[in-house]
């Protein structure tokens, strides 16, 4: 079970992420497979798991790559 405050920061992150979306380029990978990747390669400590359009949103907002590209 996670602590509360982790919980609050993954609904955070997953708002920012999903408020970018629009901003994404067509044709952004959607999984690590389409990634090129066998299995999530971001740390265990990530609350974006499961969508790489997420991931991807919630970094470019402030122009970094996601952490699988850097």
């Amino acid at each position: 079970m996670r602590p509360e405050g982790q919980s609050t920061q993954q609904d955070k992150r997953l708002a920012i992420a999903a408020a970018h979306l629009s901003n994404l380029p067509a044709g952004v990978p959607s999984t690590p497979g389409e990634r090129g990747f066998d299995s999530w390669p971001c740390p265990k400590d990530c609350t974006l798991h499961g969508s790489c359009h997420l991931c991807v949103a919630y970094h470019a907002r402030k122009d970094r790559l996601p952490r699988c590209e850097r």
